[in-house]
C-alpha cells in the first residue's frame, strides 16, 4: 500500500491537533503537556532544520501523526532531557511518535520515522538519536534502524523503559 504523506516542521497553528494526539497515544501520566509541547515546538523553529526536531505528517492536509525531541549533550534520554532543551547538543531525543488511532496500522509511523531518519543523515547536524521505548515497541524501533541498549534507569508512567539508540 502507498502511502501519500506530506511532512513539514511543527508549528504553533498545529499546536492543539498535536496535544490531542499526544493525550490519545499516551496514558496521562506519559503525555507531555500543551505547555511542553509549545516549548518543544518553539524550541524547533530556533533550530536550523526544525523539521529534524519537529516533524509532522500530513495525509490531505490533515495531521495524522508527528514525533518530536529534545536536544541533549548526553548519550541516552534522561529525566533532564524529557524537560530541558541544549540547543548545542549533539543528541536528539526522541519523546514522542504518535499517529492519530483512525490512521494507525497502515505503516505511518515507520514511514514517519524512515524519512526522518533519512533527513538526518543528509543534515548531518546531530551525532545520535536516543529514545525510551516500550518492551512490546522494541522491534518496531529496531526494524527501522535502532538498536536497543537495555533497561533505562528512568521511571516515567507504570510500565519499564528500554534505552534505543541510532548513531547518525
Amino acid at each position: 500500500m502507498t502511502i501519500n504523506l506530506d511532512y513539514n516542521p511543527a508549528t504553533l497553528a498545529d499546536l492543539d491537533v498535536i496535544t490531542d494526539l499526544e493525550a490519545r497515544s499516551y496514558t496521562s501520566d506519559e503525555a507531555a503537556t500543551k505547555e511542553n509541547i509549545c516549548l518543544r515546538i518553539k524550541n524547533s523553529q530556533k533550530a536550523p532544520h526544525p523539521e529534524l526536531l519537529f516533524l509532522v505528517a500530513r495525509q490531505a492536509s490533515t495531521v495524522v501523526g508527528f514525533l518530536c525531541t529534545t536536544l541533549a549533550d548526553t548519550d541516552l534520554v534522561t529525566e533532564e532531557s524529557m524537560s530541558q532543551h541544549a540547543p548545542s547538543g549533539k543528541t536528539v531525543c526522541l519523546h514522542s511518535v504518535c499517529v492519530s488511532p483512525e490512521h494507525r496500522h497502515q505503516g505511518i509511523a515507520t514511514s514517519l520515522l524512515k524519512h526522518w531518519i533519512n533527513m538526518h543523515r543528509t543534515a548531518r547536524l546531530y551525532r545520535r538519536i536516543a529514545l525510551l521505548s516500550r518492551p512490546t515497541l522494541v522491534s518496531f524501533y529496531c526494524a527501522v534502524g535502532f538498536q536497543k541498549i537495555g533497561l533505562s534507569p528512568i521511571v516515567h508512567g507504570p510500565e519499564p523503559w528500554i534505552d534505543c539508540i541510532l548513531d547518525i
